[in-house]
């Protein structure tokens, strides 16, 4: 049985470790007129909601359902419970990621065992630092067309702004693919799939419904790019971009020349290759677009940061665009990255399913039962994070405040199932960041409202209006 201590640490300490004991719950609806209250309120304000439950009820609290119940929890000790000391005991059969299954069939994201295992272990040195230059001049000259576009005094909606320049970035790292006539095709598809994901689905599979119909047809308008561009690799017709260095530069080509060296050397289908490039288009752009929207937002409202980038970004390129060696000289950089991350995680939950009998936090966690992990309120838990509604990207220079973070601060995830594309993710940020910060400042449209909208990634409720400055 999978088993761990508790903590004398913890927010609420509970008694030992029972097969009967189980956190505190949230009192349970009594009639329609409440539960739709409360199905309102989750709709509505799903942050606000779990947050207050957690100052409430504690660090973990129980909700009973039919299916063995969930577990939300927050503090880090029980993060790294279910992550990294008992993760054999938990997998990704959790009720959310059935539903990404339809979408993003036996992706990395979403499956287990040894199928993540030999995918991973195909996939990663894709992912490998040293390889990563071969994108980051392609990274930089997108960002740059996309300035090149701008003019000082203009308005321009940032979020869509920056979905189309990553949804750019990934679709030439995955295909060496110019999206072109693809662009709106498949940004309205993602958009499409990112509402199917976060609205409850509470009809049977067998009924048709609107919402249904039109998620089908954007997997199918996302299918026929993925397809076809497959298609056209494996005949030869398709175009690959070689590096300067000779290597290959896109995931595509190294899908289809993956083998499993530890194994019996076979390759992908072109169903296992389509799910591993839906996985990492979807997943790729979102996150990476939503986080940069977010860290513009913090600048514009913090000109004394403002300032200190651009210091450093000067002193860095001196007038040149970056490249991938300036990266580790622009640590102040990083760190703006990292904190606005804190603030505002694209990934802002985590979920999982408990696959044995377990323990969290010295509760009992039987076989079946799912846990909900808030990473945006491990986050913003003072105890972790001293005034942490303050954007401070100088707290990630400070040993103490990192060591004390640990285990709190987890906007890729722990463990094995840390994300794979987490050092490309913040390579490519913060050379995105210091192209558009050497030529623009961006300040908010005046009386814009900031709001969150937690859908698959945590995203800004009304867009972000915001305005262009030459610097």
């Amino acid at each position: 049985m999978c088993a761990s201590l508790r903590s004398k640490h913890y927010h609420n300490r509970v008694p030992a470790a029972s097969d009967t004991l189980r956190p505190p719950s949230p009192p349970s609806p009594s009639g329609w007129v409440a539960r739709l209250r409360t199905y309102h309120a989750f709709l509505h304000n799903l942050i606000g909601v779990v947050s207050q439950r957690f100052e409430t009820l504690g660090d973990i609290y129980y909700v009973p359902n039919a299916d063995g119940g969930l577990y939300v929890i927050r503090h880090p000790e029980q993060i790294r419970e279910v992550l990294i000391t008992n993760a054999h005991c938990y997998a990704k059969t959790h009720s959310a990621f059935i539903r990404l299954g339809r979408v993003l069939g036996q992706g990395l994201l979403n499956t287990d065992g040894e199928v993540w295992r030999l995918h991973r272990r195909m996939i990663q040195p894709t992912f490998y630092k040293e390889r990563l230059h071969v994108y980051s001049h392609m990274m930089v000259q997108e960002a740059t067309d996309m300035i090149e576009r701008w003019r000082d005094g203009r308005q321009i909606d940032l979020g869509a702004e920056l979905t189309r320049l990553t949804l750019r970035i990934v679709s030439r790292s995955l295909f060496s693919h110019e999206v072109g006539d693809d662009m709106d095709a498949i940004t309205g598809a993602v958009t499409v799939l990112q509402d199917s994901f976060s609205r409850p689905d509470l009809l049977p599979r067998w009924v048709p419904s609107p919402q249904r119909r039109k998620a089908r047809r954007a997997l199918r308008s996302i299918d026929e790019v993925m397809y076809r561009l497959i298609a056209l690799r494996r005949n030869g017709t398709g175009s690959d971009t070689v590096h300067e260095s000779g290597e290959t530069a896109d995931l595509l080509q190294r899908l289809i020349d993956a083998r499993d060296e530890e194994g019996d050397r076979a390759g992908l289908s072109d169903k296992e290759i389509r799910d591993q490039l839906v996985t990492f288009f979807i997943a790729g752009h979102e996150t990476t677009s939503h986080a940069l929207t977010w860290i513009f937002y913090l600048l514009s409202q913090h000109p004394d940061i403002t300032a200190k980038l651009n210091d450093e970004i000067e002193r860095v390129l001196r007038g040149r665009p970056p490249r991938f060696e300036d990266f580790d000289a622009l640590p102040y950089t990083e760190q703006i990255v990292k904190e606005s991350m804190r603030l505002y995680p694209p990934v802002f939950a985590i979920a999982r399913k408990a696959i044995a009998d377990s323990h969290i936090g010295g509760y009992f966690v039987p076989a079946g039962s799912e846990v909900g992990i808030w990473t945006y309120m491990a986050h913003h838990d003072p105890r972790w994070f001293p005034r942490p509604e303050v954007f401070d990207p100088a707290r990630f220079t400070d040993p103490e405040s990192l060591q004390r973070m640990k285990n709190a601060y987890l906007p890729f995830g722990l463990g094995a199932r840390t994300c794979i594309g987490k050092t490309f993710a913040t390579i490519e940020a913060v050379l995105l960041l210091a192209t558009v910060a050497q030529r623009y400042r961006l300040s908010l449209v005046p009386n814009h409202p900031i709001a969150l909208k937690p859908r698959v990634t945590l995203m800004p409720k009304f867009g972000m209006k915001m305005i262009v400055h030459t610097r």
